[in-house]
């Protein structure tokens, strides 16, 4: 279970704090200067007072309420650099003390302009303060003669320097990191609300909510499964094809919104903030009964639908991408649900296809030939001879079938999964016995004795070879089938079964038997197919590595 809580920067209010301490500390070094009387010293004083008096307003204003913090956010960067500018060179002027709290001030307005709008910003920032610094030099040297070119000359490095080193340290000072949802057991297309519950915990615990809440609906499907998680009860209900999952603007990712305090709405899309001001989908929100909240999109394959979260002690704008990252932990959980399950279907076709083979090669083929020999038992009765030794002969076929059966009974279980056997030797003892079954002459030629393969592929030749005897009796009404095997070239098993049949009819264009064609494509290999009025000769090449 998930019991891990996220920790949360706040950024607005970690800024909002510092940039109060720093004016503190800014009017503390101006006004213990030794020397505060000179005429420069007092216009400085009187601006760092208003300062550190807008500073503390504004830090009260931002502790409480994270839609003012948005608005004027890009407003106070702006005073807090023209604030920067001014005091710099109003103290300046008045003071060459080395602990002038400059690279301070200068490091504030750049981690802010990283933190709140990224590394773009971060350059604009570096960029004006530099260019600011050198027009305010120009501007400052003619009436204050006191200026130290030296000082200025270094501070004007330093600032430079502190530019590019915070844009290069802070380029992931805004990347949000969530560990990995954890996956579901169980059983696939049985486990979707397993899924949703763990997702559920996963995001409350995650962010110490009240409450989470998930609509989602699928291509296939338009009902809306709505989950949810309150005050830790986890509920699944089915709702009527609506606009729960369909109203929340398709171009955010993530909306915080205080709906009682006003029409409030900050939707979050690449990594950018822009306030909502026309309608806004409430559905999923009214349906919770929820006023304040976050909202965010699912979104995958398959399906998609909304991310709902509330009751979070201190909502912020730093919560935005962290339910973005949530919701997009929650698509890919129904993405990898949805490829188990589709895995899991193409498996048991599969499964299903290849016992429809294996019954199509053995047990139809063999009813088949027991109906032909009980048609010749029956002559046989009736001109008087003595039947024991067909009805022996019968009852071994019907033996080895059911040890064949056995086998793929053992096949199907994975009994099998390690075992192998001499192919040629199997395939001796087969021929004899479709031979007795069918009575035909058989014969087998090998180059290779023995040759040991996986009882797999032992199996997969078995049930070829079979369907092949069968077809060149019954459709072509052969008396003879041989089979060579040859394993000359490195890593390839070249098998070919001809008859002196009838061949294929005239009118079929391309022959090619529906169960050998698909043994033979599973296992890798190639058939060629040979027809004409002498019989039919089938060449097989198999890549032994790949089908044993």
């Amino acid at each position: 279970m998930y019991r891990r809580q996220i920790a949360i920067r706040r950024t607005a209010k970690v800024l909002a704090a510092s940039r109060f301490v720093l004016a503190a500390a800014v009017l503390t070094e101006a006004w213990l200067e030794p020397d505060h009387s000179r005429p420069s010293s007092g216009p400085a004083l009187q601006v760092l007072w208003l300062y550190m008096g807008w500073s503390g307003a504004l830090a009260l204003i931002i502790w409480r309420s994270w839609w003012w913090d948005f608005r004027l956010a890009r407003a106070v960067h702006g005073l807090d650099i023209a604030v920067f500018i001014g005091v710099v060179f109003l103290t300046e002027a008045a003071s060459r003390d080395p602990n002038h709290p400059f690279l301070v001030f200068a490091a504030f307005l750049l981690v802010t302009a990283m933190a709140r709008w990224g590394q773009r910003s971060c350059v604009i920032t570096g960029l004006t303060l530099v260019m600011a610094y050198i027009l305010g030099g120009v501007l400052f040297s003619k009436p204050l003669q006191s200026i130290d070119g030296y000082q200025y000359a270094q501070w004007l490095i330093n600032l430079t320097v502190l530019s590019l080193m915070s844009y290069l340290c802070g380029a992931d000072v805004r990347m949000t990191r969530l560990a990995p949802m954890p996956a579901a057991g169980g059983i696939p297309d049985k486990r979707r609300a397993q899924i949703m519950a763990g997702a559920l915990l996963f995001a409350k615990t995650a962010l110490n909510a009240r409450g989470v809440a998930i609509a989602v609906t699928g291509t296939s499907d338009p009902r809306v499964d709505l989950y949810r998680n309150v005050d830790g009860q986890f509920t699944h209900e089915w709702l009527s094809p609506g606009a729960l999952t369909e109203d929340f603007d398709t171009a955010a990712v993530a909306a915080l919104f205080d709906i009682a305090k006003g029409h409030r709405i900050l939707a979050y899309s690449d990594a950018r903030l822009e306030p909502v001001h026309g309608p806004f989908g409430h559905g999923l929100p009214d349906r919770c009964g929820v006023a304040t909240g976050i909202l965010a999109r699912v979104i995958a394959l398959g399906s998609h639908g909304q991310l709902l979260v509330w009751g979070i002690p201190d909502p912020c704008i730093d919560h935005l991408p962290v339910i973005a990252l949530l919701a997009q932990e929650v698509g890919q959980a129904l993405d990898h649900e949805d490829m188990a399950v589709l895995a899991q279907s193409i498996a048991v076709t599969g499964e299903r296809n290849a016992l429809a083979r294996d019954l199509h090669d053995s047990m139809a083929q063999l009813l088949a030939g027991t109906l032909f020999r009980l048609a010749a038992l029956r002559r046989t009765i009736r001109e008087g001879r003595n039947p024991d030794a067909e009805i022996l002969t019968m009852r071994e076929a019907l033996r080895s079938e059911q040890h064949q059966l056995r086998s793929m009974i053992g096949r199907l279980r994975g009994g099998d999964r390690d075992r192998t056997t001499d192919i040629v030797g199997e395939l001796q003892t087969l021929m004899v016995e479709m031979g007795e079954h069918w009575q035909i002459s058989t014969s087998l030629h090998s180059t290779c004795q023995p040759l040991t393969v996986s009882i797999r592929l032992a199996h997969e030749l078995r049930q070829l070879v079979r369907e092949a005897v069968a077809n060149a009796v019954r459709h072509g009404q052969c008396s003879r089938v041989d089979l060579v095997l040859d394993h000359a070239t490195q890593g390839l098993l070249q098998v070919s079964i001809g008859d002196n049949g009838q061949g294929f009819p005239t009118t079929i264009v391309s022959p090619c038997p529906r169960s050998i064609s698909e043994r033979i494509d599973a296992l890798g290999g190639q058939l060629r197919i040979a027809s004409g009025t002498t019989g039919v000769r089938l060449d097989i090449d198999l890549p032994l590595p790949i089908a044993a």
